[in-house]
């Protein structure tokens, strides 16, 4: 099946390049209407060819490289995924070369479209048996020219060798420019063209832009082989065939046409064009050819031209075979990717970062020494951002950084707002005196500084968002993951010599600073901390945990009354976060739907009328079921099920619970105060899948 899949992939990603190519191919063909029509049908079989040959699948053939992504994108939605080692789609060769898995929705369209060419290709394949049977007892005239008495206007059949059929009655005397027709197929190899159309039909039918091009196609092969005859016969050839085909029958036997089984059709619109066609096209023809040269270039070379015009990646600018390791790779040519690493957005989706030389050296065992720049690429290797990172570490000279050979790059969420950080560094040389200032220790024979920087990755941009960090560790210099004291967020710690130094996110101007912390003061940002300093402003964090491991986290400021407003919600913070839709109202509690089930987590919060919940799922990262925040839900309960004069304000208060989940079903109690001061309690049970409500029951107390 996997075959089925990829080759599902091409065939649409085929018809998508296609549907953009038609608007260009129907203008051409309008503009070029006065020039040779063999020059359209040319035109056409590079459209086909274009449709069935996936070159350049992912070359600036697709004009707005938008249009590339979301196509993409909208098949990952449908369920291909494929498992690239960078992470990246990089078009046809990366699904035929890697594994993929396909989803329910995308098997779906692929045994669809298995159907369908399955269905055209059976049914031409039948219909042409019969239509053999159908003229088996025809009459050999001359050549492949034969008559039946099946038929009533004459008829053409076959791929290589064509055979033509006349009927009875028909004289060959009386119709020898449609002759003179005929033959032109045959030496035009028209059979040959429309069986490859229709192969290519029969893979994107479901383009409905192709069956306009096979259409058009037949059209003027049709008239291209009327052109012939006039250009070999002259204006009497011309008018002469015009009047045979005006003079044709129409064919009273279209139940037996199929793709590959034609009678003389169009024969006033090719009448029309015998008669009126210029007495030369020789003019027309040279700008056709100019044409089709471009819109062959367009189509195949695109992207290889642009290649070329680059630089190329065949070794251009180089002719020493035996270059050595340490040579300059560089001639305006290409960058070159040091390392890279996949990671996920601040909404979840999924982000590659590439650590580039953009001039330098290479040597063999050791490293790159250059120029970098940080890329942030989207799934399929769009670049969204890029920072450059020559000028920001000390004493390191521009075009001097140094990478090891296998380095490699480390993210992480770092300050716990749910969006990941890269970290980048280097290794730098300073004098004592200044090692000092910065360590507060002497600086030795063997010691080592280390300077790196954080980077913000958002949506589409890369920020810089720290201070200088150094450290004297022996943590990687080209990137690490930096320590975080245990039970803490928004610190982060590094050595100088043995002793620690602390990092702390500074909000309000957003970036990591040196910041000398006490052990009471590091207790502040102890996850969950609620001290007796807390004041209106300070900021909470409250995380559901298993273990070691932290699957939501719920961020929180007080307002002047004490009360935690919700700042942001978290699922899987780390490193693969996601936000979520914030709730409007106060924190109350985060905790799981049921304690032997890690997917289900509910985040009990008080809105402005209700005391109401959300359930997330863990797995899928989404809202599974979001609790409204008002009382419109029981007053229609009341009004459906028991419909007793039992009404509530507007703003009637009400508080909801989860008492129960058994699979889709959540029974769920609330508590609310009617018009006339009745207290009431109850139940109900709603299925998520249904939207249906059951199992409602209550009980009322007067407050009076």
């Amino acid at each position: 099946m996997d075959l089925l899949y990829r080759l599902f992939y091409t065939a649409f990603s085929m018809g998508i390049i296609t549907t953009v190519m038609m608007p260009v191919i129907l203008l051409l063909r309008l503009m070029l209407s006065k020039a040779p029509k063999k020059y359209i049908v040319f035109l056409w079989i590079l459209y086909f060819l274009r449709g069935i040959c996936p070159v350049s699948l992912s070359s600036p053939l697709c004009l707005v490289s938008k249009w590339n992504r979301e196509f993409h994108m909208a098949l990952a939605q449908l369920g291909l995924e494929i498992k690239d080692n960078s992470g990246i789609m990089k078009g046809w060769r990366s699904v035929f070369i890697n594994d993929i898995q396909a989803g329910r929705s995308y098997i779906a369209c692929t045994i669809i479209w298995c159907a369908g060419v399955a269905v055209i290709l059976i049914f031409t394949l039948v219909r042409q048996s019969g239509n053999r049977s159908w003229l088996k007892n025809s009459s050999p005239i001359y050549g492949r020219v034969y008559q039946s008495g099946m038929v009533d206007s004459p008829v053409i059949s076959g791929i290589i060798f064509i055979k033509m059929y006349l009927p009875m009655e028909m004289r060959v005397n009386d119709i020898k420019y449609l002759l003179q027709h005929f033959e032109a197929h045959n030496k035009n190899k028209d059979g040959i063209i429309r069986f490859f159309a229709f192969i290519v039909l029969a893979v994107q039918w479901f383009n409905p832009l192709m069956w306009l091009a096979y259409y058009l196609l037949n059209i003027d092969i049709e008239i291209a082989a009327d052109e012939t005859v006039a250009k070999n016969g002259g204006a009497s050839s011309a008018n002469g065939l015009a009047q045979e085909l005006l003079n044709i029958k129409e064919c009273s036997y279209k139940g037996r046409q199929t793709l590959l089984f034609f009678n003389e059709k169009y024969t006033q619109k090719r009448a029309y064009h015998l008669i009126y066609m210029p007495e030369s096209q020789r003019q027309y023809a040279k700008l056709a050819f100019i044409v089709l040269l471009l819109c062959f270039l367009w189509a195949f070379l695109l992207r290889p031209l642009q290649i070329l015009w680059n630089g190329g990646t065949w070794g251009i600018g180089n002719t020493d075979k035996d270059t050595k390791d340490d040579e300059n790779l560089f001639s305006d040519r290409e960058e070159i990717v040091v390392a890279s690493v996949n990671t996920v957005s601040p909404s979840g989706l999924d982000r590659n970062i590439e650590l580039v030389m953009t001039s330098g050296n290479y040597e063999k065992g050791k490293g790159y020494t250059g120029s970098f720049i940080l890329k942030l690429n989207d799934l399929f290797n769009a670049e969204l951002d890029q920072a450059d990172i020559n000028y920001i570490f000390s004493n390191v000279p521009a075009g001097s950084l140094f990478f090891e050979e296998g380095t490699e790059l480390y993210v992480y969420d770092y300050n716990a707002d749910g969006t990941n950080e890269l970290v980048t560094g280097q290794e730098i040389d300073v004098d004592g005196s200044r090692f000092k200032e910065i360590t507060g220790v002497r600086k030795r024979k063997n010691s080592v500084l280390k300077e790196y920087y954080i980077w913000n990755i958002g949506e589409i941009s890369l920020d810089k968002v720290s201070d200088a960090i150094y450290d004297t560790s022996h943590k990687e210099a080209a990137s690490c993951k930096f320590n975080i004291p245990a039970d803490t967020t928004k610190v982060i710690t590094v050595k100088h010599s043995k002793k620690n130094i602390y990092y702390v996110w500074n909000t309000e101007e957003e970036k990591y600073q040196q910041q000398k912390l006490t052990k009471t003061d590091l207790k502040k940002y102890k996850t969950g901390y609620t001290g007796v300093e807390s004041t209106e402003g300070e900021k909470n964090t409250h995380p559901l945990q298993s273990g070691n491991t932290t699957y939501v986290e719920i961020q929180t400021q007080k307002d002047a009354t004490g009360n935690e407003i919700i700042k942001q919600i978290i699922l899987n913070p780390g490193t693969s976060p996601k936000k979520m839709p914030l709730k409007e109202g106060y924190f109350c509690d985060i905790q799981w739907v049921a304690q032997n089930d890690k997917r289900y987590a509910m985040l009990i919060y008080n809105g402005l009328w209700a005391r109401t919940f959300t359930i997330y799922d863990l797995d899928r990262q989404s809202e599974y079921y979001a609790h409204e925040d008002g009382n419109g839900v029981i007053a229609s309960i009341f009004k459906n099920y028991n419909n007793t004069g039992v009404e509530f304000y507007e703003d009637s208060p009400v508080i909801y619970k989860l008492m129960d989940k058994d699979g889709d079903n959540l029974k769920i109690g609330f508590a609310i105060s009617t018009k006339d001061n009745t207290s009431i309690n109850g139940e109900y049970t709603y299925n998520t899948i249904s939207k249906g409500i059951t199992g409602f029951s209550y009980s009322q107390n007067s407050n009076q």
